[in-house]
């Protein structure tokens, strides 16, 4: 005489294999969630470091047009003081 299962048994087996999948659907998806989290702390890191960078650039840039007015005033003092050199 073969033993086959009950219904009971078989629907019992399913609900464990589906709790299984359950458990392992939570496990990769905490993973995965882990791994979104980690990627999100590096993109506001670089984000972070990008502004940084372009706030040194914009103080950079002002530093030059400050530097460039300077030599244009210093040269026009320069042209009042020296004397103009003549041709022979």
């Amino acid at each position: 005489m073969k033993n086959t299962p009950t219904i009971e048994t078989v629907l019992e087996r399913i609900g464990a294999l589906d709790k299984k999948f359950d458990e392992r659907i939570s496990a990769l998806e905490r993973k995965i969630d882990e791994r979104f989290d980690r990627v999100d702390g590096r993109f506001d890191s670089i984000d972070n470091e990008i502004d940084r960078v372009a706030s040194v650039a914009h103080s950079t840039k002002a530093e030059m047009l400050t530097l460039r007015a300077d030599f244009r005033e210093l040269r026009a003092q320069l042209k009042e003081v020296l004397p103009v050199p003549q041709a022979s």
